[in-house]
Parts: C-alpha cells; structure tokens; sequence
C-alpha cells in the first residue's frame, strides 16, 4: 500500500536522530515498537516490522469472552488466525473469512489504556467479525453468520457494525430484550459478567438464526415483511413532513 513520500530530517550531524513524518493513517503507530532492519542491494530499502503481539492477545482476549457469551449454545474452541483474513487496516470488502484489522486492536487498546480513542467503532468491528467466525463454527451460513455477527457486536457494545442486516439485526434486538423487559445496559465487553448476563438472550438470537436457515421460505417472507412495513413506515414519514412544510 503506497501512502506517499516523505523526506528525511536530521536533528544535526553530530547527533544520530533522523524523523521522517509518517501520514495520519499511522498515527495508530504512536507508541508501538518497531524492528528496524536495511535491506542492501541495488534499491535499499529501511524497513520497520511492528511489534503486534498486544493487538494478537486481544484478539485472543476477545474471543474468549466471545466463548464464554456463547456458552449456552456451544463451545466455539480456540482462537485460531487462519479463520480470519488478518490485514493492518480494516477493508472495504472482503470474501469467506472475516477481516481482524491491527490498526482497530491498537485503537481498543489505546482507549483502554485511557488514551485518545481514535476509531469508537474499532471494538464493534472487532466483536462482529469475531462474531462471525463464531457463527460459522456454531452451524451458520453465510448472510445469517454475517447477521449473527453484526447482532452479536450491537447488543454488547451497542452500536452496529454496518453490515447491512439491519433486519435481523433488529429482530436480535427484539428478541434478546423480550416484548416485555426494559433494556439494561451491559457492562464493558472485557467484563466476564457481561457475556454471563447475555448467555439466555444470545442462546434465544443464536435459535431464531438456525430457525431460519432451517426454513429459507419464512425466513424470506419475515424479511419481505419487515422492509414492506419500513417502507409505509417511511412514506408516512415523508408525506408528513411534506404536509407541514406546505402548511
């Protein structure tokens, strides 16, 4: 990924510090140890290789408390990086394996070490691709261990992950709350009690999920519903708003 030129400052010649300014996509690397080698030959090159042994933990960590969330329905095993399409930043697309982006696990660690949060969405991320791993291991397929994974991230940390299931991942919503009980705030992702306290909600998501894979057809027709019902919703919407302009 070529992200442009820089040249080269010294700080003197008698001192042996040099700088180069890196573009603001980097400034994720603030703080994270590099091994610095020079390649010789014909066109040297200077080389930094990162140190992403915090970022790996974390996805490590992550899963974990993934496992311990969906306890309930199975166990989903180790973490392991071949599931996964691991890439420094987030990509735009991305086929059969869900991405893990570094640049999101630095992010997650700066915030919890109570710096800066660059990216608020990077936790999301992270969770609903892990998410999406673990669906695939608990018998999902395709768009449904998408959605699985984008409902999973939104009720615990709270926000969606933008993956375009916006049907099921209200449904999830729906389903993990109840008609009847008010929505009480999780604790923190890193909390162990938060993935307790969602055992029975997750387990009642995961049940809908193969409910539908089971049945193609219903699961079709309830998404058919849905997006007619938003589309009145939304006419109606427009039309009264269009009413008060003219009034």
């Amino acid at each position: 990924m070529y992200l442009g030129t820089r040249r080269i400052r010294s700080a003197g010649r008698t001192s042996g510090s040099i700088e180069i300014t890196l573009p603001a996509q980097l400034q994720v690397l603030e703080g994270v140890k590099c091994r610095l080698m020079v390649r010789d030959g014909p066109r040297p090159e200077i080389v930094l290789q990162l140190d992403l042994s915090a970022a790996q933990a974390l996805f490590d960590t992550l899963w974990q408390k993934l496992g311990l969330g969906l306890e309930g329905i199975d166990d989903i095993g180790d973490f392991s990086p071949a599931d996964f399409t691991l890439a420094f930043f987030p990509p735009r697309h991305w086929q059969e394996r869900p991405p893990l982006a570094y640049a999101d696990a630095l992010d997650v660690l700066r915030q919890r070490a109570g710096q800066e949060n660059r990216e608020p969405e990077a936790l999301t991320r992270l969770l609903a691709f892990l998410a999406v791993a673990a669906g695939y291991r608990l018998g999902l397929d395709g768009t449904l261990a998408l959605a699985f994974g984008d409902a999973v991230a939104y009720l615990i940390a709270g926000t969606p992950a933008g993956l375009g299931t916006d049907f099921e991942r209200g449904m999830a919503h729906r389903i993990f709350w109840g008609e009847s009980r008010a929505q009480q705030p999780l604790s923190s992702p890193f909390n162990d009690r938060a993935w307790q306290q969602a055992q029975p909600g997750l387990r009642r998501v995961y049940d809908q999920f193969r409910t539908w894979q089971e049945d193609p057809e219903a699961y079709a027709a309830a998404r058919d519903k849905w997006y007619r019902a938003l589309t009145v919703e939304m006419g109606v919407r427009v039309s009264s708003v269009e009413e008060y302009v003219g009034k």
